[in-house]
């Protein structure tokens, strides 16, 4: 199985759920930390490489909801790294329970499960161990916007908030790629048959403040990347621009 999904990037979980491994040389960088169900998967993609969990320097989660976060702690322990997370998203992360939704957008909300992809989505999600909680992380270290981060890849951190306070898009310069976490997606199950593949937004119901995260498509079109890696859906290779360009044509839903 291919899982390289540009230089010197892996790729981890389902295509619905995905989560990354950055290699630099014999050290690495793992962005977001998938379903507990797919820990498995990432001692076997190390052994592949010829390392293993103590080659992991670093743990980066783009947001925190259970299906990016929920290998952190495990990694934080088996690997002895540090799990990043912006601090707008610490409350979550440091109790695996994330807020719950407003009655307008909770009914909207259920109104999507209509949606027979939806449901299988979020079957596997709960199957996998990530809804309705998570294994929280106990110990933090903070992702500041605009800091280039002294970990493999070198990636810098881009504040993107809207689908929680606190989400991060990473931006490695040098490999042409950003990481978009759920900022910017590529398959939302949630939408409409019609759009649910390319480029675009979570569903409106789906975000803490949907105007604030179509806003943030503007710190992401102003970078240079040629591949963008989301948290769901196939990667991009048309560059963001044309990523966020395709994204806002679409509009919110």
């Amino acid at each position: 199985m291919v899982t390289e999904v540009a230089p010197q990037v892996h790729v981890l979980g389902s295509l619905r759920f995905n989560w990354y491994v950055v290699a630099d040389g014999d050290a690495y960088t793992i962005v977001d930390a998938g379903l507990p169900a797919h820990w498995p998967q990432v001692g076997a993609l190390l052994a592949a490489l010829g390392a293993s969990l103590d080659d992991i320097e670093a743990v980066l989660i783009t947001h925190a909801h259970g299906d990016h976060a929920g290998n952190a702690e495990r990694l934080r322990t088996e690997a002895a790294t540090s799990v990043y997370a912006h601090a707008q998203d610490w409350d979550v992360m440091r109790t695996g329970k994330d807020t719950m939704p407003g009655l307008a957008q909770g009914l909207t909300m259920l109104f999507d499960l209509r949606r027979p992809e939806l449901l299988s989505f979020i079957a596997e999600a709960v199957r996998g161990g990530g809804l309705p909680t998570f294994p929280e992380v106990l110990e933090l270290s903070e992702l500041v916007d605009g800091e280039v981060l002294d970990v493999p890849g070198r990636p810098r951190v881009v504040h993107v908030p809207g689908h929680t306070p606190g989400s991060c898009a990473l931006h490695l310069a040098e490999a042409s790629t950003v990481f978009t976490g759920d900022a910017l997606i590529t398959h939302s199950p949630a939408a409409p048959a019609w759009r649910r593949r390319g480029p675009q937004l979570v569903k409106d119901s789906w975000q803490e403040d949907a105007d604030q995260a179509f806003a943030s498509l503007d710190r992401l079109a102003g970078l240079d990347a040629r591949t963008v890696l989301p948290g769901h859906g196939e990667p991009w290779h048309g560059g963001i621009g044309a990523a966020v360009d395709h994204a806002r044509h679409l509009g919110r839903v």
